[in-house]
């Protein structure tokens, strides 16, 4: 199955972005471990490789990547971090997605599968003895085969959640104390491919790093415009395709504004 000229310009666009965001990864983050970029960039690039996708059958029209294991090292604990006795904390990011290329500048569904996982490891250090720390979020999109049952619970097609598989896997290492873990609610949230779930995850974790490389470098900016334009903007729109309304109709300062409503917008 021969991958089109018009898709692979799609994933050679792709890639050569990727490239730039490693730039500035490395530029801010020195100690990161971020080397799966380039086995992303280089499936991207393989014109024979057509991503996968459970449940579905393989389509030329997928462009996709997998980056595993991106480790970013805190320079220092974060305020209102628990327990107080925690060091050595870092996050690992893994990222799986696949998209179709013909929804792709449009205000289509951009992803045909998306798995977004952050993990932040640490020590916690007592006389008794040293701990391993955990916590974990992850994006997903709900995959709906035919014939599936309605869900127990709301389940947002994207959905941020904590916890997770990611805690259940290390059940026997993660003791609750006087914390309550539940199967947590989904959260709505707009999809994130790894230029906006960086930028998400910077934004959220590493505040200062996030704001000093918006203020320093053009292009890490023009290049989240871009990718909210073709990953957010669809996300939005469908919503708001729930009511009728005029631009007129929006009362916008200071305090309701979209980058009020969602910070990750850049508004240059």
């Amino acid at each position: 199955m021969a991958v089109s000229n018009n898709t692979m310009k799609y994933r050679r666009k792709i890639a050569s972005d990727l490239r730039k965001l490693t730039s500035v990864l490395y530029t801010y983050f020195p100690t990161a471990e971020i080397g799966s970029f380039e086995s992303a960039i280089t499936e991207l690039n393989n014109k024979d490789l057509i991503p996968q996708v459970p449940y579905k059958e393989s389509n030329s029209n997928f462009w996709g990547y997998n980056l595993g294991r991106l480790i970013f090292n805190f320079d220092s604990v974060p305020r209102h971090t628990l327990p107080n006795n925690c060091k050595d904390l870092k996050l690992i990011l893994d990222i799986k997605i696949v998209g179709n290329s013909n929804n792709l500048y449009s205000l289509q569904d951009p992803f045909e599968w998306l798995e977004f996982n952050i993990v932040i490891e640490g020590t916690k250090f007592s006389e008794e003895g040293n701990s391993q720390l955990l916590t974990s979020y992850h994006l997903d999109k709900h995959i709906i085969v035919e014939g599936d049952e309605e869900a127990e619970f709301p389940h947002p097609i994207y959905h941020f959640q904590f916890g997770g598989r990611k805690l259940a896997s290390n059940g026997e290492l993660f003791e609750t104390g006087s914390l309550l873990v539940f199967d947590s609610p989904r959260i709505g949230h707009y999809p994130m491919e790894a230029i906006l779930g960086i930028d998400f995850m910077l934004s959220n974790f590493f505040p200062k790093t996030w704001r000093k490389i918006k203020s320093e470098n053009n292009e890490y900016i023009n290049l989240i415009e871009e990718y909210q334009e073709l990953f957010l903007k669809p996300y939005i729109h469908t919503h708001a395709s729930q009511w009728n309304y005029s631009a007129a109709d929006i009362n916008i300062n200071n305090f309701w504004c979209p980058t009020m409503i969602c910070p990750q917008l850049y508004n240059s």
